[in-house]
């Protein structure tokens, strides 16, 4: 949900961007307005290009059970939303209330708003009543909480399911040694090593926005 505001690098090139975003036809409107109210918060968005992807290999795998681990007012869950189908759930949790409140006032009337569930409660908490198992998770909270989030999810996760990760270039910050107060960059390092040494996982990284982790879980 963070980005590091003093990030060394821009990962994706200024250009690329613009142009990546050119290439797409007019996007559904509720899009923009969530945009143009994060700008005024100043809130850090996954990005289109990221949501784009998120829904691209959602619906690669068909799947239908998706579950985000810090969903803010429901930017990311759009694009799950419109992947999973009519017959899909995305259940978002949140503890902050006034970002459920943002939600519900920004989805209403959208169609997408019947296939969203939406916990003001924490993950691990909502995770811990949860039997039936995921399709896609997504992790998109603060930075130390990654790892813990991971294990808590890879056996909520069917074979052959995904688990996904934003911010896991973090700025290109992760490619240098984290200064002693970072506590940030240095969890994010560690949860990218994570992924690739667990036995359980295949993972690569997209360079797309703030860095993409896609891992699929195969035991």
């Amino acid at each position: 949900m963070s980005h590091p505001v003093d990030a060394p690098t821009t990962v994706l090139n200024p250009d690329i961007k613009t142009y990546l975003a050119d290439l797409r036809p007019t996007d559904d409107a509720l899009l923009d307005k969530m945009e143009r109210y994060g700008e005024t918060r100043g809130f850090p968005l996954v990005g289109r290009e990221s949501g784009y992807w998120l829904e691209l290999l959602t619906t690669l795998i068909n799947g239908r059970r998706v579950f985000e681990a810090g969903s803010g007012y429901g930017y990311s869950a759009f694009f799950f939303a419109r992947a999973v189908g009519p017959e899909g759930n995305v259940i978002c949790t949140e503890k902050d209330e006034w970002e459920k409140e943002s939600f519900e006032r920004l989805y209403k009337g959208h169609a997408l708003r019947s296939r969203i569930t939406y916990h003001q409660e924490g993950a691990l908490e909502v995770l811990a009543a949860v039997n039936e198992p995921f399709d896609v998770a997504f992790i998109d909270v603060e930075k130390r909480d990654y790892v813990r989030l991971l294990e808590a999810l890879i056996p909520k996760v069917r074979i052959g399911g995904l688990l996904l990760a934003d911010n896991t270039l973090w700025g290109g910050k992760v490619a240098s040694e984290a200064e002693p107060e970072d506590d940030s960059t240095r969890a994010v390092q560690a949860f990218n090593r994570r992924l690739f040494e667990d036995p359980r996982l295949q993972s690569a990284i997209l360079p797309a926005c703030d860095g993409l982790s896609v891992s699929v879980r195969r035991a």
